[in-house]
């Protein structure tokens, strides 16, 4: 049986952020349905561990519980300390892992150049931020040349419609995977609500050749007569600060429904079912996406697809690769953005059959990882 370890950078410190918890959790649980043993390994950096020193051990027991309930159990080691401090696995157990590891997977994370993961023989990097990944290569070291496989959620990446050059890596477009049997299909009519989950300013924002590449904002801003126009609210689990004050009370007076995001979708079962009990999804991307043609597609769409939920989301002009009009709508203009949603309203349970199909064609994860596995050479 290969053995593969799913790396990540920070998730298990910060499980509020529970869309990022699940796109980990794709990877590991589709891993073990395809038969493969898969274990969790985590760096917490000293940020991180500088913010949370107080809750740490809190912050353990509670991803010991989740790793259960997951069932990875003893199959899970978070470092953190600069490496000195260890949960679950001891350092010795994680240095014989990695010895007879086929395949490292790094999730958007930096593991260090040097230490036990260096010594897997595969080391593929998983970019999930087409466009600013490219450009903080241009601006800083991100280790690339301690893998040797790489992988992108940018359908674009390395195309010339994409904006950002890519410093001569040979990026391999791929689509975030779903874990179908934990995400079943669950179709209501009755269901009224268009949702998302959303970070209003985000952590990644740059600057490249004079143009700035930000978070969501600017682009909710640019659509946000769309509730109105449509006479459909919108519910947000959204994180946004308190300084935002201002552009809460905005989104409030253009039918927007703003909700606390640690209440709503604050851990896995909460945060799959927002979506599960949602209509469907209505959402922008992050400016940085959009203005680098980065293809991205959406770990969070492809739950609501998975859930037979339309998904209505901005183009990052991905639809070359995917197909759209049915289950999956894509926008550019506000008037596109309100058609979508009575196009959705009117053809509802036919939109709904449809994403349904496109998740188990295209995000399926034994066929998205399968894939990735044999071009790995496993």
């Amino acid at each position: 049986m290969p053995r593969v370890i799913v790396a990540t950078g920070g998730t298990s410190g910060t499980p509020e952020f529970a869309g990022s918890t699940w796109v980990r959790l794709q990877y590991m649980l589709g891993l073990q349905e395809l038969g493969v043993e898969s274990v969790w390994v985590d760096r917490l950096g000293p940020e991180t561990v500088k913010q949370r020193r107080h809750s740490l051990d809190y912050l353990m027991r509670r991803f010991g519980r989740l790793a259960c309930e997951f069932g990875f159990q003893g199959r899970y080691c978070v470092v953190y300390n600069g490496g000195e401090a260890h949960f679950g696995m001891t350092e010795s157990e994680l240095v014989n892992v990695a010895e007879s590891a086929d395949l490292l997977l790094n999730i958007g994370g930096q593991p260090p150049p040097s230490g036990p993961l260096s010594s897997v023989p595969r080391r593929a990097y998983i970019d999930v931020d087409p466009g600013f990944t490219q450009i903080w290569a241009h601006q800083r070291d991100l280790a690339f040349d301690s893998h040797n496989f790489f992988f992108t959620m940018g359908q674009n990446v390395g195309r010339p419609e994409f904006t950002i050059p890519t410093k001569g890596t040979d990026w391999t477009p791929i689509l975030p995977p779903v874990c179908l049997s934990r995400w079943p299909a669950t179709i209501d009519a009755s269901l009224q609500r268009f949702s998302t989950v959303a970070d209003w300013r985000g952590s990644q924002d740059a600057i490249f050749e004079d143009q700035y590449y930000g978070g969501k904002r600017s682009e909710f801003i640019r659509f946000l007569n769309v509730p109105l126009q449509a006479d459909q609210r919108i519910e947000l689990a959204l994180t946004i600060g308190q300084q935002d004050y201002e552009d809460i009370g905005l989104l409030d007076g253009h039918n927007w429904r703003v909700r606390d995001p640690y209440s709503y979708a604050g851990d896995p079962e909460s945060y799959q079912e927002f979506i599960q009990y949602s209509r469907a999804e209505f959402s922008v991307a992050k400016s940085g996406y959009v203005r680098s043609n980065s293809g991205w597609v959406s770990d969070r769409t492809a739950c609501y697809l998975a859930s037979g939920k339309p998904a209505l989301v901005q183009s990052t002009g991905f639809e070359w690769s995917l197909p759209t009009g049915k289950g999956l709508l894509t926008f550019e203009t506000p008037e596109e953005a309100v058609a979508g949603i009575h196009d959705i309203d009117e053809h509802y349970l036919e939109h709904c059959a449809a994403a349904r199909e496109i998740a188990e064609q295209y995000f399926d994860s034994g066929k998205v990882l399968k894939s990735l596995l044999e071009r790995v050479g496993l």
